[in-house]
């Protein structure tokens, strides 16, 4: 009988070490332990003492949940690439390996109904900043004074079928080629944005995003983050 005590003893010590170290959804938590050396390492000088809202820098999802990320927003995107990339959803706080960041700033003019958007987290490259395409269909950061035309960082909303139509989901339509912003690239854990021929009938689910706002412990700076 005493054996068996002590074998429940132990059995209730255990569950509740592994109840303290994993968070409700079963992630390892690690937030005291919240850093990012690439950050870091990649840009230290920092423009803000404290982050903003998290609502105010959003990060953008495609249909499968993955998150678009470019330079500095993500632990799979370096400084020195301008590409953008659809990677693994990991939110900040949940790996010790890679964090999420702040996403995009959005900017739309009224009369056009086109948006620009601009990586928040790139504030080392002098500008280069702005998710544009170019005449070849290349989906890059770039800014705004080396484009041919401001056209090629227009992107205007489009609603998706109405099966379709909800979480926010939409098409980005290129003001300059007419296509639809789109992932490419299959089931790789990188897989890199260009655009296509819009598919509006909902066929291609690679050309469905959406603004998220539930990153927590999302970084904006070097070494600080939200809650």
């Amino acid at each position: 009988m005493d054996r068996l005590i002590v074998v429940g003893v132990c059995l209730i010590i255990l569950v509740v070490l592994n109840s303290s170290a994993y968070g409700d959804d079963g992630a390892t938590m690690n937030a005291a332990d919240l850093k990012s050396e690439n950050l870091c390492r990649q840009c230290s000088k920092c423009e803000s003492r404290k982050c903003p809202p998290n609502e105010d820098y959003p990060h953008m999802t495609a249909f499968d949940d993955s998150l678009i990320a470019a330079a500095l927003q993500s632990d799979y995107v370096p400084l020195s690439d301008r590409g953008i990339y659809a990677v693994p959803n990991i939110k900040g706080g949940q790996s010790t390996e890679y964090n999420a960041y702040f996403g995009w700033n959005s900017s739309s003019g009224s009369a056009s109904g086109y948006h620009r958007f601009s990586n928040y987290m790139d504030k080392c490259s002098k500008g280069q900043s702005y998710l544009t395409v170019d005449e070849h269909g290349k989906v890059s950061l770039r800014s705004l004074s080396s484009l041919h035309s401001l056209g090629d960082a227009d992107w205007k909303s489009v609603n998706p079928p109405k099966k379709l139509n909800h979480h926010g989901f939409r098409f980005w339509v290129s003001h300059s080629t007419g296509k639809c912003l789109s992932v490419f690239g299959g089931k790789s854990t990188k897989r890199k944005l260009g655009v296509d021929d819009c598919k509006f009938d909902g066929s291609n689910l690679a050309q469905l995003f959406a603004f998220r706002f539930h990153y927590h412990k999302a970084f904006c700076c070097c070494g600080i983050h939200n809650n």
